[in-house]
């Protein structure tokens, strides 16, 4: 019998410590931090969420070295932090990616379905709570971490300017996110 209050003290244990590791916040990660560490002169731009019919998909963070990011933003490092509200196939975020490069007539055909496939290998699927960010550094390419892990890069600042343009071009399908994540574009 005194196995038994040995297993409930067990129990009791295993319970809170499940409690602990899963509780928000317990394993919180920091975009803020990530973007210091990719570009030390790295400061807060800008944040927003981004909704469709009603439903919220995400929430942004913008970072940069430079002061002010506007019509020159691809000239600058650049991090972008999507922190999502809902679960999404690597499929569903690379399609995406690919329609909004589509209608904003950036690069080739040939090139947005090399960078496609790229993606493909590179972003997984995501649930709710998770962070996908990029960065972008001229001259560099653009790197991409999922919760602060880096998943993969995309050589050329062909590719980074195309893919930040999705929510950076003046032409971007979603121009109020836009206006909340460049700090002079209001």
């Amino acid at each position: 019998m005194a196995t038994r209050p040995v297993l409930a003290a067990w129990l009791r244990t295993a319970c809170f410590l499940a409690t602990v590791v899963t509780a928000p916040g317990a394993l919180a990660f920091d975009a803020g931090q990530l973007a210091s560490q990719e570009i030390p002169t790295a400061h807060l731009v800008g944040r927003g969420s981004f909704t469709r019919l009603g439903f919220h998909l995400y929430d942004a963070e913008l970072f940069s070295g430079a002061e002010h990011v506007s019509a020159n933003w691809s000239a600058h490092p650049l991090v972008l932090d999507l922190r999502y509200a809902r679960s999404f196939k690597s499929h569903t975020l690379v399609q995406r990616s690919l329609i909004e490069m589509n209608k904003l007539q950036v690069a080739t055909d040939a090139q947005r379905q090399h960078w496609a496939e790229a993606l493909a290998h590179i972003l997984p699927d995501v649930t709710a709570g998770q962070h996908l960010t990029g960065v972008f550094q001229p001259g560099d390419g653009t790197r991409f971490f999922s919760d602060g892990k880096l998943i993969g890069q995309i050589a050329g600042d062909a590719f980074g300017r195309a893919f930040f343009a999705i929510w950076l071009d003046p032409r971007t399908s979603a121009p109020d996110l836009r206006a909340d994540l460049i700090s002079d574009a209001r």
